[in-house]
């Protein structure tokens, strides 16, 4: 299990990157509307190589809900904030408040119970992030708008209330077809964010491509998968927690790909960071 958390940071990490990436070559909303069609009919076809069984048409609903909340209006708000000029460091500050949210959301809504020592974990490694991503959060003289960053705490939300969801009444449902299902309907609402706002940049080189292959098979066939799969076998609070230690990865990956700057400070916040979550974890074990 422990060799899945760390895949699964590792993957969640590439996430940030690949939204940097990106820019120039693909609008944010056509790498993700190919992403997720390719991702759906993937899973489709393995859900019906295995003869797994799809979701009834009653319980249809839950798992569109699903797709779009985690992936579609997630990836789509967040992809649009980071191309409209928000800073990585920004973006990976705003989504260390996900754990806090989906602890909350799944006390709430599906009585999950949290201890003391996990609560002060879920702080401790959000404080850590802080001081990671501390060098990239002036933007008073930086041009980022309120609108991006509206954008990339609402992004937050939807991430966060698509996760708890996974918990919830489809957490019994076949994982493939739930995934097909999920992808195929995210795509509806990254399309309807392509279409408008006009994007249609897709430049015809083979890294465009290769970032396409990438976000299907990696990023969807690998992270969200497993993601999902995690959330079905332990507390959706100790799968987000464990997303604490993607935004710091993100950041190393940052330094050495796009040469963004890292200093003592941060490199105490990457400490402080891992502090929190083996808190968070400790007392879950």
């Amino acid at each position: 299990m422990a060799f899945l958390y760390i895949l699964l940071v590792l993957i969640w990490s590439m996430g940030f990157i690949t939204g940097k990436l990106i820019v120039g070559l693909i609008d944010p909303n056509v790498f993700l509307s190919i992403r997720f069609v390719c991702a759906g009919l993937l899973f489709t076809a393995i859900a019906l190589l295995l003869r797994r069984p799809f979701p009834q048409w009653k319980e249809l609903p839950k798992h569109i809900l699903a797709g779009m909340l985690m992936n579609g209006f997630y990836l789509g708000l967040a992809y649009v904030a980071i191309a409209e000029g928000l800073p990585a460091g920004i973006m990976a500050l705003i989504g260390a408040l996900q754990p806090a949210l989906v602890t909350l959301l799944a006390f709430l809504l599906i009585k999950e119970k949290t201890s003391f020592k996990g609560i002060i974990g879920i702080f401790v490694g959000m404080f850590g992030l802080l001081l990671v991503v501390s060098p990239a959060l002036d933007i008073s003289s930086g041009g980022v708008s309120v609108l991006t960053l509206v954008l990339a705490c609402t992004a937050i939300l939807a991430l966060s209330l698509g996760v708890t969801y996974q918990k919830m009444s489809i957490s019994s449902s076949d994982i493939f077809s739930s995934m097909a299902v999920q992808n195929l309907a995210a795509s509806v609402v990254s399309i309807s964010f392509m279409v408008f706002l006009g994007e249609h940049l897709f430049v015809m080189k083979w890294q465009s491509f290769a970032l396409v292959v990438w976000g299907v098979l990696v990023l969807s066939g690998g992270g969200v998968f497993l993601m999902v799969w995690l959330l079905r076998k332990t507390k959706a609070s100790q799968v987000s927690t464990m997303l604490l230690l993607a935004p710091p990865l993100a950041a190393i990956e940052s330094y050495f790909l796009f040469s963004e700057s890292m200093s003592t400070i941060q490199i105490v916040g990457f400490v402080v960071t891992i502090a929190g979550v083996y808190l968070s974890r400790a007392k879950a074990s």
